[in-house]
């Protein structure tokens, strides 16, 4: 039993920690995200796998409005364009009364969120299926934890990543014999 979760904790850790800096195919991708409302999405490359995302969580289809902010790190599957990703940040919303004469934004909500989920790029299109569960910290003491459902979202590829080539080489330059 203890070699199997020895070898358990090797294996994950080779999983996770190969060849990240090849996770995702761009630097930059907007787009939408349909979860419980139309939001639009952007997404930037930073480093070594990370990549930085902003959500602008519209009224459309929803009663909410605000932000969220997420470091998410990008992990490789079976080839560079699938990969998971996991990671966190914070999150904004105002809550908008539109039965009012002029809309009124009441009980803010801040606080913490998550994510997780998987995405697939093929050519310029980048397509995104996570889960985005959020704890409140102030403004809805009603439900504190939200774990909202799966989302999807669908991004345009604005700026691709320079793929790191291999060159090929020969055995006789090791050498120092070179043919000419």
């Amino acid at each position: 039993m203890k070699n199997i979760r020895l070898l358990a904790t090797f294996a994950f850790a080779v999983f996770f920690l190969s060849n990240t800096a090849f996770a995702q195919r761009y630097k930059t991708a907007a787009g939408i995200r349909v979860d419980n409302g139309l939001n639009l999405t952007v997404q930037q490359y930073i480093t070594n796998g990370w990549t930085a995302e902003g959500i602008l969580h519209t009224p459309i289809a929803s009663d909410n409005f605000g932000v969220s902010l997420l470091a998410e790190k990008h992990h490789k599957i079976i080839f560079r364009g699938l990969n998971f990703y996991a990671g966190g940040g914070v999150h904004y919303y105002g809550i908008n009364n539109s039965g009012v004469k002029d809309a009124v934004t009441t009980n803010n909500v801040w606080g913490l969120s998550g994510i997780g989920g998987a995405e697939v790029s093929l050519g310029r299109i980048n397509l995104a299926v996570d889960w985005k569960p959020e704890l409140h910290l102030s403004g809805d003491q009603v439900k504190p934890f939200n774990w909202n459902g799966a989302s999807i979202s669908a991004r345009y590829i604005i700026a691709k990543r320079e793929r790191n080539k291999i060159k090929d080489w020969n055995i006789w330059d090791k050498f120092g014999r070179r043919k000419k």
